[in-house]
């Protein structure tokens, strides 16, 4: 098995950035390459802010930009935790296993863990 925080996902494909891109209008491309620090979306419910979130992770991983133990996601609900690693999951395989998404309790309660004396 791979360990996660020292082997970097393989670069993306043209073909495979291709599909992360294809259920994206124009602006949520533009917010999920932006690259270059944080991002702000505001849009309204059902608009594909969970999705331009997820893509823009999948491309960070993809184009080797973050290690997956770099990554922090943070959510509300544990159910729109389990939609995100489920989608995440969909677009990069394994390599989503390293990534750090759950909520706000959640990854609390993992940091606590880890560093409990």
């Amino acid at each position: 098995m791979d360990d996660l925080l020292t082997e970097p996902p393989r670069p993306a494909s043209p073909a495979g950035e291709a599909r992360f891109f294809a259920a994206l209008n124009e602006a949520q491309r533009r917010a999920v390459e932006a690259l270059d620090g944080p991002v702000l979306v505001l849009a309204g419910a059902g608009t594909g802010k969970t999705r331009v979130l997820t893509t823009r992770l999948a491309h960070i991983l993809a184009t080797r930009r973050a290690f997956p133990g770099e990554v922090l996601a943070v959510t509300f609900t544990n159910k729109a935790a389990r939609e995100m690693r489920e989608r995440l999951d969909a677009m990069i395989g394994g390599t989503a296993n390293g990534v750090w998404l759950g909520t706000f309790h959640a990854i609390a309660a993992r940091i606590l863990r880890r560093h409990a004396e």
